[in-house]
C-alpha cells in the first residue's frame, strides 16, 4: 500500500475536510479536549491509513434462534454461500376443549401471516409441504434456547401443500390441511377425548412448515404469534353459507415453542471449508474477500496487529481522535434479490473468536456500523465502522492485544442477508484503518 500520512497546515476548523491541518489548539477547542497540560500546546492533526488490518471468516457452530416472533421458510441456492434452507418447527393450542355434539366437521387450513422479510427471488413459485411432529418441541437437555441447528422428528406424511408465488405485500396465505387430519383432531375434541393443554400436547405436538427440496426461489418469513390453524364446521339448521370455526393458536405466553432451522450446503462454494470458530479462513484464501450470512452464523473477524505503533507518532506526545474502517462492497455481488444489511452491531471478540460484548463508543453508546450507498452508480459502496473506542484498549490493556472484532447484522438470528466484503488486500480496494491522530506539540 502506498504511504498515506497527510501533515498541512491550514487554518479552518477540522470539521471541514479529510486532510486534517496543523494549527493552534484553539481551533479544536469545540470538538476535543487535550487536557490541561496542553493548554499551551500546538496542536497538529494527521491522517494515516497504513496501519495494517488483518481480516479473516469463520463460522459459529450455532446461533440462537428465538426472538421477534419469526419464522423462516423457503430455499434458494446462492453462487457464494451455496444452497441455503429454512425449515419452521412451531407449537399451536386451542383456546377452548368443546365443540357442539352436533357439529360436523368442514375442513382445516393453517394461515401463516406474512412477517415482510424475504431474500432472493419472490417472482419464482415455491412450495411449502406441511408434516405433523411426531416429537414435542422443548429444549434439549440443560439448554435454554432454540439454535440454527434445532431439530424435530415429524412424520413422513404431507398433510397440506401449496405451491405459488408469494406476494409479501398481501396479508397471508392459506394451506389447506387434509380432511383426514383435521377430522381426527376434531373428533378428539368433540368426544371429550383432548379437554385440556396435556393432553392436546398428547396427540398434537405441532408442525414443521418446509420448502421443497427441490426449490430455488426464496426465503421468506412469517410472523408466528399471527398464525394458527382454523377448524371450519357447520351446526344443523345452518345455512350453506355459514360456517362456524374453531382456531388452533400459537401459544403466547412465557413457554413459547418455535424456532427455524437454517442450514446451508457450502460445497463447491468459496466457504466449503469454513467450519468452526477456531477456523478462520483468511481473506487471502478467499480471494481477498471476507463474508457474513446471517441465521447460518458465517462472520468476518478484524484485528489490528501493529497499532501500538502509532505511539512512535511524535514519541507519544498525542492521542487518537477518530478512527474508521472503511471497507467496500463491490457489487458485483449484490442485486435486488440478495442485498446487504443497512447497518451492522460491533462486538469485541476474545482470541477464541467467543464474543465478549457489544463494543461501547466513550459516550456509553453501542457502536454501529453503517453502509454509504452515495455513490453507489459508480461502485463505490462502503461499511464504515467507527473503532477509536477498540483501539485506545489495545493501545493501553495488553490483554486487548489478542481481541478483535466482529460486525453482526441486527437480524443475524432470523433472517438470511448476507456481504460479501473486500480484503485488506483487494486489488479493487484494499480496505484499510483511516486514522485521525491529533500530536501536541510544546
Amino acid at each position: 500500500m502506498m504511504n498515506r500520512l497527510y501533515s498541512v497546515i491550514c487554518c479552518c476548523s477540522i470539521f471541514i475536510a479529510l486532510m486534517f491541518v496543523s494549527c493552534n489548539n484553539d481551533i479544536v477547542d469545540d470538538a476535543y479536549d487535550p487536557g490541561e497540560g496542553f493548554t499551551e500546546s500546538n496542536v497538529r492533526i494527521v491522517v494515516v491509513d497504513t496501519f495494517d488490518i488483518r481480516m479473516s471468516t469463520f463460522r459459529y457452530d450455532s446461533i440462537i434462534n428465538e426472538g421477534q416472533n419469526r419464522v423462516l421458510v423457503g430455499r434458494y441456492s446462492d453462487p457464494y454461500f451455496g444452497v441455503i434452507k429454512a425449515t419452521a418447527f412451531a407449537d399451536f393450542t386451542p383456546e377452548t376443549y368443546s365443540l357442539d355434539e352436533e357439529a360436523t366437521f368442514d375442513s382445516i387450513a393453517v394461515s401463516l401471516k406474512y412477517d415482510g422479510f424475504y431474500y432472493n427471488d419472490t417472482l419464482l413459485q415455491k412450495t411449502i409441504k406441511i408434516q405433523e411432529l411426531t416429537k414435542e418441541i422443548r429444549y434439549k437437555n440443560n439448554e435454554s434456547y432454540f439454535y440454527n441447528t434445532s431439530d424435530i422428528e415429524s412424520s413422513n406424511t404431507i398433510i397440506g401443500q401449496k405451491t405459488f408465488y408469494p406476494r409479501i405485500s398481501n396479508d397471508s396465505i392459506a394451506i389447506r390441511l387434509t380432511d383426514a387430519f383435521g377430522q381426527n383432531l376434531f373428533d378428539k375434541i368433540q368426544s371429550n377425548i383432548i379437554n385440556d393443554q396435556e393432553q392436546f400436547t398428547d396427540y398434537f405436538k405441532g408442525l414443521k412448515i418446509a420448502p421443497d427440496d427441490t426449490e430455488d426461489a426464496s426465503i421468506i418469513a412469517f410472523n408466528i404469534a399471527e398464525t394458527y390453524i382454523r377448524i371450519y364446521y357447520s351446526l344443523p339448521d345452518q345455512s350453506s353459507s355459514e360456517s362456524e370455526f374453531m382456531d388452533l393458536n400459537f401459544r403466547t405466553n412465557s413457554n413459547k415453542k418455535f424456532f427455524s432451522k437454517i442450514e446451508s450446503d457450502r460445497n463447491g462454494t468459496p466457504l466449503e471449508n469454513v467450519n468452526g470458530k477456531e477456523n478462520e479462513a483468511t481473506s487471502a484464501s478467499l480471494n481477498d474477500l471476507t463474508y457474513i450470512q446471517s441465521g447460518i452464523g458465517i462472520t468476518t473477524k478484524v484485528t489490528f496487529p501493529n497499532i501500538r505503533d502509532v505511539r512512535y507518532i511524535n514519541n507519544n506526545n498525542g492521542s487518537i481522535f477518530k478512527a474508521n474502517l472503511k471497507i467496500k462492497l463491490n457489487s458485483a455481488y449484490y442485486d435486488k434479490k440478495v442485498y446487504p444489511s443497512d447497518s451492522l452491531y460491533v462486538y469485541v471478540l476474545d482470541q477464541n473468536n467467543d464474543i465478549l460484548a457489544p463494543l461501547y463508543n466513550s459516550g456509553g453508546d453501542i457502536v454501529a456500523g453503517y453502509i454509504d450507498y452515495s455513490d453507489e452508480e459508480i461502485n463505490e459502496v462502503y461499511l464504515y465502522v467507527p473503532v477509536e473506542a477498540f483501539l485506545e484498549k489495545v493501545i493501553t490493556n495488553s490483554t486487548y492485544l489478542n481481541y478483535g472484532l466482529t460486525f453482526i447484522p441486527l437480524h443475524f438470528n432470523s433472517a438470511t442477508e448476507r456481504l460479501i466484503l473486500n480484503g485488506e488486500n483487494n486489488s479493487d480496494y484494499e480496505s484499510r484503518l483511516e486514522l485521525t491522530y491529533i500530536i501536541y506539540d510544546k
